[in-house]
């Protein structure tokens, strides 16, 4: 009886030490094709892992952006993020892995599932279902012994040397929108989507039409701000997310991530309450 006991109170206590041990890294980096993936950013997971991670209180990076003083200083500051696909014949499983600068998993999820028949829309589901057990840590950075010493020896793990990559412009994380431009009367009508997004680097236009209504983008160094016509305020950002047509969507009722077709035209994608795949089309003016 008592060593059932011990079980039962060693499981509970090592959830809030996972927590707290995770508290000690300050950054996540989010590299721009997982091992699984066929291609960079592939089904805009990559894009979502990052989004995820901001949003539930991580500093995060994409592998090819450029790395912050302390942590070029110390690579053991940040834990690099892996996604493992377990997926079967009809349900779409992933699990999201931490790992330090030595090369050990610190931490692990459950397995997210799906049962969506799309691609993209499955692995999205997956996904979010196991950043569930992120959310829950409740990140907040706190230095702490694990990161702030990096290891003894002078040559870097090899797990670190991955880390390091061809720097680039760095990105900030753009503003929390105010709210979608759009009342319930003439919100765009949601169409569900059963193929994947078309990924390219075809030219941009900045003003937009959708059922009669005007959109214009506007460049920042986050990205975009997307604002309706006649509006002093946006309604959604267009953050980058490592890929040049690839970005993360945002407003105050809609997540998800946007991108330019062929013909220059605006695409947000983003999942429904029933967790359906929706697609806005934003026709580009030279088009209309």
């Amino acid at each position: 009886m008592k060593r059932i006991i011990f079980i039962i109170t060693f499981f509970i206590g090592s959830i809030p030490m996972l927590a707290q041990d995770l508290d000690q890294y300050k950054y996540v980096i989010v590299p721009e094709e997982f091992e699984f993936s066929k291609e960079k950013n592939q089904f805009q997971l990559n894009a979502l892992t990052k989004f995820l991670f901001d949003k539930y209180g991580f500093e995060t990076l994409m592998k090819s952006e450029e790395k912050p003083a302390d942590l070029q200083e110390n690579y053991c500051l940040g834990l690099n993020t892996k996604v493992k696909d377990n997926s079967g014949l009809f349900v779409t499983k992933l699990v999201i892995q931490l790992e330090d600068c030595r090369g050990n998993i610190v931490f692990e999820t459950k397995e997210g599932r799906s049962r969506e028949k799309d691609y993209k829309a499955a692995h999205h589901e997956a996904l979010r279902n196991a950043f569930s057990d992120i959310e829950a840590l409740n990140y907040s950075y706190n230095q702490g012994e694990v990161a702030a010493t990096a290891p003894a020896n002078d040559k870097k793990p090899k797990a670190a040397e991955k880390a390091e990559v061809a720097q680039s412009k760095p990105e900030t994380r753009a503003p929390e929108a105010p709210e979608d431009a759009q009342t319930p009367a003439t919100a765009p009508a949601e169409v569900v989507v059963e193929n994947p997004m078309i990924d390219n680097d075809s030219a941009k236009e900045s003003e937009f039409e959708k059922d009669n209504i005007s959109y214009f983008l506007e460049k920042s160094d986050s990205g975009y701000s997307f604002f309706q016509e006649n509006s002093q305020e946006p309604f959604a950002v267009l953050a980058k997310s490592g890929e040049k047509n690839s970005f993360i969507y945002k407003s105050l009722t809609r997540q998800g991530v946007a991108y330019f077709d062929e013909g220059g035209n605006l695409v947000v994608e983003y999942l429904n309450a029933e967790n359906k795949s929706v697609k806005l089309v934003y026709k580009a003016s030279a088009n209309q």
